[in-house]
Protein backbone atom coordinates (compact mmCIF):
# COMPACT_ATOMS: atom_id res chain seq x y z
CA UNK A 1 0.00 0.00 0.00
CA UNK A 2 1.42 3.40 -0.98
CA UNK A 3 2.15 5.74 1.94
CA UNK A 4 0.43 8.63 0.13
CA UNK A 5 -2.76 6.57 -0.16
CA UNK A 6 -2.52 5.74 3.55
CA UNK A 7 -2.24 9.42 4.52
CA UNK A 8 -5.13 10.39 2.24
CA UNK A 9 -7.25 7.58 3.67
CA UNK A 10 -6.46 8.80 7.19
CA UNK A 11 -7.46 12.34 6.24
CA UNK A 12 -10.75 11.11 4.75
CA UNK A 13 -11.55 9.18 7.94
CA UNK A 14 -10.74 12.30 9.97
CA UNK A 15 -12.96 14.43 7.70
CA UNK A 16 -15.78 11.96 8.29
CA UNK A 17 -15.27 12.29 12.06
CA UNK A 18 -15.41 16.09 11.76
CA UNK A 19 -18.56 15.94 9.65
CA UNK A 20 -20.49 13.66 12.01
CA UNK A 21 -19.27 15.63 15.04
CA UNK A 22 -20.42 18.89 13.46
CA UNK A 23 -23.80 17.63 12.24
CA UNK A 24 -25.20 14.98 14.58
CA UNK A 25 -25.27 16.88 17.91
CA UNK A 26 -26.95 19.91 16.33
CA UNK A 27 -29.25 18.45 13.67
CA UNK A 28 -29.73 14.88 14.97
CA UNK A 29 -29.50 13.54 11.41
CA UNK A 30 -27.17 13.40 8.41
CA UNK A 31 -27.49 16.81 6.77
CA UNK A 32 -25.48 19.62 5.25
CA UNK A 33 -22.92 21.00 7.74
CA UNK A 34 -23.56 24.52 9.01
CA UNK A 35 -21.43 27.31 10.46
CA UNK A 36 -21.13 27.01 14.24
CA UNK A 37 -21.36 30.79 14.60
CA UNK A 38 -24.29 31.78 12.34
CA UNK A 39 -25.70 28.38 11.24
CA UNK A 40 -25.35 29.22 7.54
CA UNK A 41 -24.96 26.02 5.48
CA UNK A 42 -21.59 25.14 3.93
CA UNK A 43 -21.34 23.73 0.45
CA UNK A 44 -19.27 20.56 0.18
CA UNK A 45 -16.19 22.19 -1.37
CA UNK A 46 -16.03 25.00 1.20
CA UNK A 47 -16.49 22.55 4.04
CA UNK A 48 -13.78 20.16 2.89
CA UNK A 49 -11.30 22.97 2.14
CA UNK A 50 -11.89 24.71 5.50
CA UNK A 51 -12.99 27.93 3.81
CA UNK A 52 -14.35 30.47 6.34
CA UNK A 53 -18.11 30.95 6.46
CA UNK A 54 -19.27 33.00 3.48
CA UNK A 55 -21.83 34.82 5.65
CA UNK A 56 -20.07 35.68 8.92
CA UNK A 57 -16.51 34.72 7.88
CA UNK A 58 -16.01 32.62 11.03
CA UNK A 59 -13.10 30.19 10.83
CA UNK A 60 -13.37 26.47 11.47
CA UNK A 61 -12.67 25.21 14.97
CA UNK A 62 -9.19 24.19 16.08
CA UNK A 63 -10.61 20.72 16.73
CA UNK A 64 -11.19 20.21 13.01
CA UNK A 65 -7.49 20.65 12.27
CA UNK A 66 -6.38 18.54 15.25
CA UNK A 67 -8.61 15.64 14.14
CA UNK A 68 -7.15 15.78 10.62
CA UNK A 69 -3.59 15.66 11.94
CA UNK A 70 -4.37 12.78 14.29
CA UNK A 71 -6.15 10.88 11.49
CA UNK A 72 -3.14 11.10 9.19
CA UNK A 73 -0.73 10.13 11.98
CA UNK A 74 -2.82 7.15 13.11
CA UNK A 75 -3.22 5.81 9.58
CA UNK A 76 0.53 6.11 9.02
CA UNK A 77 1.29 4.40 12.35
CA UNK A 78 -1.05 1.50 11.56
CA UNK A 79 0.61 1.11 8.17
CA UNK A 80 4.14 1.15 9.62
CA UNK A 81 3.25 -1.12 12.57
CA UNK A 82 0.39 -3.33 11.31
CA UNK A 83 -1.92 -4.54 14.11
CA UNK A 84 -3.01 -8.15 14.34
CA UNK A 85 -6.61 -7.30 13.42
CA UNK A 86 -5.57 -5.59 10.18
CA UNK A 87 -5.36 -2.03 8.88
CA UNK A 88 -8.93 -1.72 7.58
CA UNK A 89 -10.73 -2.96 10.71
CA UNK A 90 -8.41 -0.87 12.89
CA UNK A 91 -9.21 2.33 11.00
CA UNK A 92 -12.93 1.53 11.12
CA UNK A 93 -12.78 1.09 14.89
CA UNK A 94 -10.71 4.23 15.46
CA UNK A 95 -12.94 6.32 13.22
CA UNK A 96 -15.97 5.29 15.25
CA UNK A 97 -14.07 6.00 18.47
CA UNK A 98 -13.18 9.44 17.12
CA UNK A 99 -16.83 10.34 16.56
CA UNK A 100 -17.80 9.20 20.07
CA UNK A 101 -14.87 11.02 21.72
CA UNK A 102 -15.28 14.36 19.95
CA UNK A 103 -19.03 14.57 20.55
CA UNK A 104 -18.68 13.53 24.19
CA UNK A 105 -15.88 16.01 24.89
CA UNK A 106 -17.63 18.91 23.19
CA UNK A 107 -21.23 18.21 24.21
CA UNK A 108 -21.04 15.82 27.20
CA UNK A 109 -23.21 13.55 25.07
CA UNK A 110 -23.09 9.99 23.76
CA UNK A 111 -25.91 9.81 21.25
CA UNK A 112 -28.15 6.74 21.13
CA UNK A 113 -27.96 6.58 17.35
CA UNK A 114 -24.16 6.49 17.57
CA UNK A 115 -24.30 3.74 20.21
CA UNK A 116 -26.79 1.73 18.13
CA UNK A 117 -24.55 2.01 15.07
CA UNK A 118 -21.60 0.85 17.15
CA UNK A 119 -23.57 -2.07 18.56
CA UNK A 120 -24.38 -3.32 15.06
CA UNK A 121 -20.86 -2.73 13.76
CA UNK A 122 -19.02 -4.22 16.73
CA UNK A 123 -21.34 -7.20 17.01
CA UNK A 124 -20.06 -8.22 13.59
CA UNK A 125 -16.42 -7.44 14.35
CA UNK A 126 -16.70 -9.08 17.78
CA UNK A 127 -18.06 -12.27 16.26
CA UNK A 128 -15.10 -12.37 13.88
CA UNK A 129 -12.51 -11.67 16.56
CA UNK A 130 -13.90 -13.31 19.70
CA UNK A 131 -16.76 -15.65 18.82
CA UNK A 132 -20.42 -15.22 19.73
CA UNK A 133 -20.23 -16.27 23.39
CA UNK A 134 -17.43 -13.87 24.35
CA UNK A 135 -19.07 -11.12 22.30
CA UNK A 136 -22.47 -11.54 23.95
CA UNK A 137 -21.06 -11.85 27.47
CA UNK A 138 -18.83 -8.85 26.89
CA UNK A 139 -21.78 -6.70 25.88
CA UNK A 140 -23.90 -7.82 28.82
CA UNK A 141 -21.06 -7.33 31.31
CA UNK A 142 -20.09 -3.91 29.96
CA UNK A 143 -23.64 -2.60 30.09
CA UNK A 144 -24.44 -4.27 33.41
CA UNK A 145 -21.42 -2.95 35.30
CA UNK A 146 -21.85 0.60 34.05
CA UNK A 147 -25.58 0.47 34.75
CA UNK A 148 -24.76 -0.03 38.43
CA UNK A 149 -22.47 3.03 38.36
CA UNK A 150 -25.15 4.98 36.50
CA UNK A 151 -27.76 4.24 39.16
CA UNK A 152 -25.31 5.35 41.85
CA UNK A 153 -24.65 8.49 39.81
CA UNK A 154 -28.34 9.36 39.58
CA UNK A 155 -28.53 9.27 43.37
CA UNK A 156 -25.60 11.68 43.49
CA UNK A 157 -27.33 13.94 40.96
CA UNK A 158 -30.44 14.08 43.13
CA UNK A 159 -28.29 14.91 46.17
CA UNK A 160 -26.54 17.64 44.18
CA UNK A 161 -29.82 19.12 42.99
CA UNK A 162 -31.15 19.15 46.55
CA UNK A 163 -28.02 20.90 47.84
CA UNK A 164 -28.12 23.50 45.05
CA UNK A 165 -31.85 23.97 45.43
CA UNK A 166 -32.56 23.48 41.72
CA UNK A 167 -32.71 20.79 39.06
CA UNK A 168 -30.32 20.71 36.11
CA UNK A 169 -29.29 18.29 33.41
CA UNK A 170 -25.86 17.41 34.79
CA UNK A 171 -25.22 13.79 35.72
CA UNK A 172 -22.27 12.23 37.51
CA UNK A 173 -22.47 9.46 34.90
CA UNK A 174 -24.73 9.60 31.86
CA UNK A 175 -26.74 6.73 30.42
CA UNK A 176 -24.67 7.14 27.27
CA UNK A 177 -21.74 5.75 29.25
CA UNK A 178 -23.84 2.64 29.86
CA UNK A 179 -24.64 2.21 26.16
CA UNK A 180 -21.07 2.82 25.00
CA UNK A 181 -19.78 0.32 27.58
CA UNK A 182 -22.17 -2.24 26.11
CA UNK A 183 -20.83 -1.43 22.65
CA UNK A 184 -17.22 -1.77 23.79
CA UNK A 185 -18.07 -5.07 25.46
CA UNK A 186 -19.31 -6.40 22.13
CA UNK A 187 -16.00 -5.39 20.58
CA UNK A 188 -13.44 -6.58 23.13
CA UNK A 189 -15.54 -9.48 24.43
CA UNK A 190 -15.42 -11.28 27.77
CA UNK A 191 -13.36 -11.03 29.93
CA UNK A 192 -11.55 -8.19 28.14
CA UNK A 193 -14.35 -5.75 28.89
CA UNK A 194 -13.60 -5.87 32.61
CA UNK A 195 -10.06 -4.60 32.10
CA UNK A 196 -11.37 -2.09 29.58
CA UNK A 197 -13.74 -0.63 32.17
CA UNK A 198 -11.08 -0.76 34.89
CA UNK A 199 -8.60 1.18 32.76
CA UNK A 200 -11.26 3.68 31.73
CA UNK A 201 -12.48 4.30 35.27
CA UNK A 202 -8.91 4.60 36.63
CA UNK A 203 -7.90 7.07 33.92
CA UNK A 204 -11.12 9.05 34.36
CA UNK A 205 -10.58 9.16 38.11
CA UNK A 206 -6.97 10.27 37.69
CA UNK A 207 -8.05 13.03 35.31
CA UNK A 208 -10.72 14.16 37.77
CA UNK A 209 -8.14 14.23 40.57
CA UNK A 210 -5.77 16.39 38.51
CA UNK A 211 -8.66 18.70 37.60
CA UNK A 212 -9.71 19.01 41.25
CA UNK A 213 -6.15 19.84 42.31
CA UNK A 214 -5.87 22.44 39.56
CA UNK A 215 -9.19 24.05 40.45
CA UNK A 216 -8.28 24.01 44.14
CA UNK A 217 -5.00 25.80 43.44
CA UNK A 218 -6.94 28.43 41.48
CA UNK A 219 -9.55 28.57 44.29
CA UNK A 220 -12.30 27.63 41.85
CA UNK A 221 -13.06 24.13 43.13
CA UNK A 222 -16.67 23.20 43.91
CA UNK A 223 -17.24 19.53 44.73
CA UNK A 224 -20.79 19.69 43.38
CA UNK A 225 -19.75 21.11 40.01
CA UNK A 226 -16.87 18.89 38.90
CA UNK A 227 -17.88 16.45 36.16
CA UNK A 228 -15.80 14.35 33.80
CA UNK A 229 -16.74 12.97 30.38
CA UNK A 230 -15.92 9.30 30.91
CA UNK A 231 -16.56 8.19 27.32
CA UNK A 232 -13.06 9.04 26.01
CA UNK A 233 -11.42 7.20 28.90
CA UNK A 234 -13.50 4.10 28.26
CA UNK A 235 -12.40 4.29 24.63
CA UNK A 236 -8.77 4.46 25.73
CA UNK A 237 -9.34 1.31 27.77
CA UNK A 238 -10.73 -0.43 24.69
CA UNK A 239 -7.81 0.76 22.56
CA UNK A 240 -5.38 -0.67 25.12
CA UNK A 241 -7.15 -4.03 25.06
CA UNK A 242 -7.36 -4.16 21.26
CA UNK A 243 -3.88 -3.00 20.28
CA UNK A 244 -1.77 -3.55 23.43
CA UNK A 245 -3.51 -6.54 24.99
CA UNK A 246 -0.37 -8.47 25.96
CA UNK A 247 1.19 -5.41 27.57
CA UNK A 248 -1.99 -4.73 29.56
CA UNK A 249 -2.26 -8.33 30.73
CA UNK A 250 1.40 -8.26 31.73
CA UNK A 251 0.89 -5.02 33.66
CA UNK A 252 -2.08 -6.31 35.66
CA UNK A 253 -1.19 -9.97 36.01
CA UNK A 254 2.60 -10.07 35.65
Amino acid sequence: MNILFVVIFGLLCAAFINYLSDVLPMQRKLAAPTCAACEAPFNLLNYLTFTPCRICHARRSLRSYIVLIIGALLATSLWVWPPAIGFGISMLILTYFGVVAVIDIEHRLIMHVVSLTGAILFSIIGLLLNGWQATLLGGLAGGGVMLVFYLIGTRFAKYRAKKMGADDDEEALGFGDVTISTVLGLLVGWPGIMLTLLIGVLLGGLFSLVMIIGLSVMRRYDALNVFTAYGPFLLIGAIMMIFFREAVLGLFFG
